[in-house]
């Protein structure tokens, strides 16, 4: 495996274990955190933007969807401009929920980036923002090309 390639998965595994940990006591999975972060920030997202504003599939973002609703951090309306379609909303819970899941993001960010420079955590930012583009990029395209 390309050494990107591994360090990047066990970067995501162990992010994920480490946010999962410490966003239990929320009841919430790690991969709902990024959920809850956007719908508060853009509340009224169909489940579909919602899905690609995150990049996943859109059968997905149904089930972590769901899960939110059940637990009671999302409502789901009919929008007004097209009834078929369910705008989502975050409810006073996921509201107090982001200053909890924007601090367990902030503390593995500074645990990853302890001992590194500013110049170093800056260089890694401008670095891993081109792979992101790029990343979004072939997504948008759905790999059809090289």
């Amino acid at each position: 495996m390309p050494i990107i390639t591994r360090e990047l998965n066990i970067l995501a595994r162990c992010g994920t274990q480490f946010r999962a940990r410490r966003l239990n006591k929320l009841a919430l999975t790690a991969a709902q955190a990024p959920y809850i972060l956007h719908i508060c920030a853009t509340p009224g997202l169909s489940q579909e933007e919602l899905a690609h504003a995150l990049n996943v599939n859109p059968s997905n973002a149904a089930r972590q969807l769901s899960a939110l609703c059940e637990s009671g951090y999302v409502t789901r309306q009919p929008r007004a401009d097209d009834r078929r379609q369910m705008a989502v909303y975050p409810t006073q819970k996921a509201i107090d929920a982001v200053p909890v899941v924007r601090s367990v993001n902030a503390a593995w960010h500074d645990y990853l980036t302890e001992g590194m420079t500013e110049q170093e955590k800056e260089t890694l930012g401008v670095l891993l923002e081109k792979m992101r583009l790029r990343a979004a990029a072939w997504d948008r395209e759905r790999g059809d090309t090289p």
